[in-house]
């Protein structure tokens, strides 16, 4: 089984949708459920970090992506 890659992102929702991508601690992970609980536990730490009353003024939100990591350029011989 291949890595597998986080891409996040931290959403905002005033008078339109706004998504930043943003850094994460680590990006690659073994497989895929290593990679989707490390996005909701970080996503989670990060709404905390931020708090109740930014979350809630902002409308604050995260997603995330977890794929496999690209095996390279693939060359015809």
């Amino acid at each position: 089984m291949g890595k597998f890659i986080i891409f996040m992102w931290l959403c905002s929702v005033t008078t339109t949708i706004d998504c930043k991508q943003i850094k994460v601690d680590r990006a690659k992970f073994s497989d895929q459920y290593d990679c989707v609980v490390y996005g909701y536990t970080h996503s989670t730490k990060l709404l905390r970090e931020f708090g109740r009353e930014e979350v809630n003024k902002f409308n604050l939100y995260t997603k995330f992506l977890c794929i496999p990591e690209a095996t390279g350029p693939k060359t015809e011989t």
